[in-house]
């Protein structure tokens, strides 16, 4: 066949596949299922691929019917249109059959009325009001014409009266563009009263619509439904404009809705897509993943995007991406930020977004008071699922200490939860139970000297208040209570103490040092430990200054930190 002859295989495949040349073949990550180490094999030379993994086997026509989920001879005429290449009738070898006839009278439909839309918006006087809309919300006439955007009217029947004597009303039902009516034997059209944004798929082809209201009325927007061409947890806005800035910039930009995709390319950020009022879903994930695997969320700063947010990230992690995400200053969204501030000031936030992780520390602290318990336990059980979703071990290890040290809980208890919920294929959940913690012995014994007015308390209280050794302990808030409060009153009253408390974990804290035991010879031994222990948290932050040292090469630090290391050292020995 002339035309298999006249396309090159690894340069259809690499339109949706990202392939290394290995040998004389190409190897990628298959597009047909989920895995993490390449097993699909390209083989140029004799012009076919395989996955070893699912045994996906063809060639390039197999392979666009398979991803494009269309007919050989729609294979055919897409490859033939792409490529510039005449199609002749013998190439169709008997036609086309019914499903592929009916997948191209919906493209065709699809592509006329998006012309009737088009035509509204600059001639009808509802079209015009729309388009001084557009022109206010900022977008150029060129912008408008590169994404198709029209206008539908209110009148019940524009599409019906402009298609049905070119289409047969059963197609034009099923491409989600009209509707029958239940009280009588009329149709009518889906969109009405609506600014309209034709859905293309990544290939180009226009395979459904989204509708914006025009004034007040809901829903607000309106999506096609599901049909053959279309469906929408497969599909994202914007793709096909933004492919080859993906694939050049190597990474995506995924925002909410249309507008602020669309007001994204207008300003010259040319990555964005839009996942338009949809969850994202694995599904989409994928079809990003075939032009990058790191992607840039940012959706709309409000609850319902913060949610969104979090799913997304859920769905990114399992899909292997490299993941930050953006909220934008002054809780603006994409559309209005980039409008008042410009494409550069976004693209810096867009350089210096936090990975993920940071983000989702931010969000813990921000959503919830981690002074006590309840926000501990809701602040962990956010971020659970996340970490049971990363595949690498040494990121996860790396990011569980990082959200132990943040929250001040053990790592054996996050590790575990991680593992049991691993093993039952539960979603991990941390109890009050579990987050208890328990407070270390030399500041336990301290405590109970101090509290039970031991000879040696005021001492004691004079050398921590000169020395602060107590500042990063478990029990630093009951410490500086103690202190401030002997200074002032020169005693201390153990029902103050507890009002003034206002953690749950301080006062849990309290209780475990008044009801331990104490012998007289651990009172005395009691300050020296607190010291001992605040020489070795000193050396572990020490530590963790030197490795970020060693990787900026930032020499003459290194040789201060290691220094300041070993005389510590040296007082711990001594």
């Amino acid at each position: 066949m002339a035309l298999k002859a006249s396309v090159d295989i690894v340069r259809v495949i690499s339109e949706y596949v990202r392939l290394r040349k290995a040998g004389v073949n190409y190897v990628g990550l298959c597009p047909f299922h989920a895995e993490n180490s390449p097993s699909f094999h390209v083989h140029q030379a004799r012009q076919f691929y395989h996955c070893f993994g699912c045994n996906a086997v063809g060639d390039v026509f197999k392979f666009v019917q398979s991803i494009e989920r269309i007919t050989f001879p729609e294979s055919l005429k897409l490859l033939a249109e792409k490529y510039g290449i005449p199609l002749t009738e013998s190439n169709f070898k008997g036609g086309l059959d019914s499903a592929a006839r009916e997948r191209l009278t919906l493209l065709d439909i699809n592509q006329n009325a998006t012309k009737v839309f088009k035509h509204q918006l600059r001639n009808s006087n509802e079209g015009k009001q729309a388009l001084k809309y557009l022109q206010e919300r900022g977008l150029t006439e060129e912008t408008i014409e590169k994404f198709d955007i029209g206008y539908s009217p209110g009148s019940f029947n524009t599409i019906v009266r402009q298609l049905s004597e070119q289409f047969p009303l059963d197609l034009l039902l099923k491409s989600g563009l009209i509707l029958a009516s239940e009280s009588d034997s009329r149709y009518y059209d889906r969109f009405r009263r609506r600014i309209i944004f034709p859905i293309q798929n990544e290939s180009g082809k226009i395979i459904a619509f989204g509708g914006r209201i025009l004034g007040e009325g809901q829903p607000k927007y309106l999506n096609s439904p599901e049909t053959v061409l279309y469906s929408k947890s497969r599909t994202l806005y914007g793709l096909n404009q933004a492919r080859g800035t993906i694939r050049r910039e190597d990474f995506a930009i995924l925002v909410e809705g249309y507008m602020d995709c669309i007001a994204l390319h207008q300003s010259g950020v040319t990555n964005a897509v839009a996942s338009c009022g949809t969850s994202l879903t694995e599904w989409q994930a994928k079809l990003l993943s075939r032009f990058s695997e790191k992607i840039v969320v940012n959706f709309d700063p409000d609850s319902a995007g913060a949610a969104a947010t979090l799913r997304s990230l859920n769905i990114f992690l399992e899909s292997n991406f490299k993941i930050k995400a953006l909220v934008l200053p002054g809780g603006a969204d994409p559309d209005s930020f980039v409008k008042k501030n410009g494409a550069q000031e976004y693209r810096c936030l867009v350089e210096k977004a936090p990975s993920y992780f940071d983000y989702l520390l931010d969000r813990a602290h921000q959503e919830n008071d981690l002074k006590t318990v309840e926000g501990k336990i809701a602040a962990v059980n956010m971020m659970l699922p996340c970490l049971l979703r990363i595949a690498n071990r040494i990121e996860r290890a790396e990011l569980i200490a990082r959200l132990s040290q943040f929250l001040g809980i053990e790592e054996s208890i996050l590790r575990e939860e991680l593992k049991n919920a691993n093993q039952n294929r539960e979603k991990p959940v941390i109890t009050r139970s579990r987050i208890k913690k328990e407070l270390k012995p030399s500041e336990k014994y301290l405590l109970k000297a101090i509290l039970e007015n031991d000879p040696t308390a005021g001492e004691m209280l004079r050398k921590l208040s000169i020395s602060q050794d107590y500042i990063g302990l478990q029990s630093e808030n009951i410490f500086r209570e103690i202190i401030t409060m002997y200074q002032e009153e020169g005693e201390i009253s153990l029902k103050v103490l507890h009002e003034k408390l206002q953690s749950d974990i301080d006062k849990d804290f309290l209780n475990q040092a008044l009801f331990t035991e104490l012998d007289p010879e651990q009172a005395l031994r009691c300050l020296e430990g607190i010291q001992r222990q605040k020489t070795e948290q000193e050396i572990v932050l020490l530590q963790e200054k030197i490795k970020q040292a060693e990787l900026s090469q930032d020499f003459e630090l290194l040789v201060s930190l290691h220094s300041r290391k070993s005389e510590l050292k040296r007082m711990m020995a001594g």
